[in-house]
């Protein structure tokens, strides 16, 4: 049980940093000089381009790309321990339930910028971790859920 409540406090900090990091993030996007980005792959090629040409550093690069992905990886790893008998379809739409959240607040408050493919990317983060979590179950043999002790 102090396990779990270990873990919890963890997620708790987790959410607030995702938060901080997502929602109130300063500056525009590479390329961007719109606070609204509904076209698919436009910041992805625009910092992707930049990269190539030297305009930005792999540094924010990664940050910007990569990062969205592994930001979210966590979330479809701890959830599903978190919640024991949580599917894991379940997890991967709270997930996308909560990245359109912290999206949708920043196009409200326009702050940040509500881009498609941060959403893309952290989507792809949140399903990584379902999938790792799955494989992690898999080799436990635990039929679906992870030891809580």
């Amino acid at each position: 049980m102090k396990k779990k409540v270990f873990v919890f406090i963890i997620v708790l900090v987790y959410i607030a940093i995702i938060i901080k990091a997502l929602v109130f993030k300063s500056g525009r996007a590479a390329g961007l000089s719109r606070a609204i980005n509904i076209e698919p792959f436009y910041t992805i090629k625009n910092y992707t381009l930049a990269f190539n040409n030297g305009n930005i550093s792999f540094k924010e690069y990664f940050y910007n790309i990569i990062g969205n992905v592994l930001v979210f990886i966590p979330f479809g790893l701890i959830i599903p321990y978190l919640m024991l008998g949580m599917k894991r379809f379940n997890t991967f739409v709270l997930g996308v339930v909560f990245i359109l959240s912290i999206e949708a607040y920043q196009l409200e408050k326009n702050i940040g910028v509500f881009d498609i493919d941060d959403i893309m990317l952290n989507i792809v983060g949140v399903l990584i971790g379902v999938i790792l979590y799955s494989f992690m179950v898999r080799s436990r043999g635990l039929n679906g859920k992870v030891n809580s002790k």
